[in-house]
Parts: C-alpha cells; structure tokens; sequence
C-alpha cells in the first residue's frame, strides 16, 4: 500500500512539473520579457501598411516606417551583431535611406537589444523617462549600451519626413515604462506586450502593474486605429484588443472577489478561473497579484 501511494505521489508530481514547464516556457520567467535568445532566427520584412513594415524573430516585433528622409524604427530585438545585421539587411531591401530615430516600447532587453548599433550609426533612440531608468538598473539590461539620448515624461511626438508617430504612457501594466507607439495617418498602434498570444506577463519587480493593465489598454481604445501591433505575433484587430482587455477585467475581477471572500495569498491561485481566457500563471504570479489588490 505504502509503496502504491508513493509511486502515485510520484506520477502526480512529475504531472504537475511537467504542466508548471510547460506553462514556464510558454509564458517565459515571471520577471517578464527575456524572449527568445540572442540570433534566433529573423524573417523577411512584411508589408503592413504603406511605407510601413514589420520585422518578427530575433527577439520582439520590429516595425519600420519609411519616409524620404530616413527611417523611424520600433524596437531593436535582442541584443547581438547577428541580429542586428540581419535587421539591417531585411530594411535595406525595401529602403537605402538612413535609420534616423528609434522609439523603444519598454526596457527588456528584446525591445532595446541593438539600440547601441543604430545610436553609433548616426540614429537617435528615443524612450520614456521611466524607461531609460529601468534599462540602467535591472540586471538584465544594466550592461546592455544604448540607452536612450532623448526621453519624455508620459507624450512625445515625433514629425519627421512628412509622418508623425506618437509615443503615449497610458499607464503601468507589463511595467513601469510600457509605451504605446501610434501612427495616426496609418491608423495602426504597436501595443507591444500589452497584448500577447500566451499567458499576459506581468514584471512586478519593474514596476509593472495587473491592476493598472486595463487602464492602458484603455488608452490605446481611445485612439482611432485599424491594425495593433503586438511584441510578438501577428497583428490585431480593434476587436481582438477589446477582447484582450475585457479578458484582463475579467481576471481582476475574479481575483478582487475571491479576496472579498475570504482567499488568503497561498489560496489565491486556487479560487482564481483562467481556463476560459487560455491563460495559466505561475503561483508566484498569484502572490504578487494578491500583494498588489491588497494595496488597493
């Protein structure tokens, strides 16, 4: 008896860490936003709109808007020559005009990589105060160079070559420094990883924020837009980002309730329903979410 009970102890527990992998590697570390390794594999450059295109892998989605005078670029991938080169090579077989500003939509190193490589090109980087903060002191990013060399405090815009793209704080929800990039006249915005195919990340330890994450989404829903550009993955209708956000209330909600009535921090993950939005956090997730609703 003793010794069927352990082999079913054992049979449970390898079922439960095979699912908690599963679910790691899905979602990446709870800190948020590592993303694939350095040189992992960039496609071709993709058409969106015109005069703008995207560029997937080798860390997060990159767009590149083209106007006559050089190029605005969204994000720099991860952090490596390899990537960068191929960068490079994908926008040069669409335009031979300069990169000339870079806009950062936050601070891990999958968005701010190569930043480096296009300041020593001749480009400037621009990012959210907040952003340059966070790039200089988490570990994961402190001794990656190309900080930003021109910030702003919540709204920026940018007019450059006939376009204009803004770049908005809506507030704190994957982390402190999310930033919203919006092209008016092409009526598409990059939300970044304010939207995501997998399990929503949340970097607590870098100000990120699940009570404060609807209120950017709500943000971005306030703008006249087509197309939404997230991290990773392929683009998103209007619909799709209501859904998304009506899909995180949904899980504040639930979690807000469950507290009401009685759940304690170690209860939490247990009370809290995700299968019908296909999500699956971590226990520490639940903690940190607990911790956050009780300073409400």
């Amino acid at each position: 008896m003793l010794r069927k009970t352990k082999t079913l102890f054992c049979v449970a527990a390898v079922t439960w860490l095979s699912l908690a992998a599963a679910v790691w590697s899905a979602q990446g570390p709870q800190g948020g936003g590592r993303g694939p390794a350095a040189g992992q594999t960039i496609e071709k450059i993709r058409q969106l709109k015109p005069n703008l295109y995207m560029v997937t892998g080798g860390g997060a989605n990159t767009l590149i808007r083209v106007t006559a005078e050089g190029l605005i670029v969204v994000d720099t991938k991860n952090p490596g020559d390899e990537n960068y080169r191929r960068l490079m090579e994908e926008i040069a077989s669409v335009s031979n005009v300069p990169v000339k500003y870079v806009l950062n939509t936050h601070h891990h190193p999958d968005h701010v990589g190569t930043n480096q490589k296009f300041i020593d090109a001749g480009a400037q980087v621009i990012g959210l105060e907040a952003l340059k903060t966070r790039m200089a002191s988490d570990p994961r990013t402190k001794d990656i160079p190309g900080l930003p060399t021109t910030t702003f405090p919540k709204d920026y815009v940018l007019k450059f070559g006939g376009a204009e793209v803004q770049a908005h704080s809506f507030g704190r929800g994957h982390t402190g420094d999310d930033t919203m990039v919006y092209f008016p006249d092409l009526k598409v915005v990059m939300v970044s990883d304010q939207m995501t195919n997998n399990t929503p990340i949340v970097d607590f330890a870098n100000g990120g924020s699940a009570v404060e994450w609807t209120q950017v989404l709500d943000g971005v829903l306030k703008l006249d837009f087509e197309m939404a550009i997230p991290g990773r993955g392929e683009p998103k209708s209007r619909a799709e980002v209501l859904a998304f956000r009506d899909n995180f209330a949904k899980l504040i909600g639930r979690a807000t309730e469950a507290i009401k009535a009685g759940a304690t921090r170690d209860q939490l993950a247990a009370q809290v329903k995700t299968d019908d939005l296909g999500w699956q956090f971590m226990p520490q997730f639940y903690g940190q979410l607990y911790d956050e609703l009780a300073r409400k």
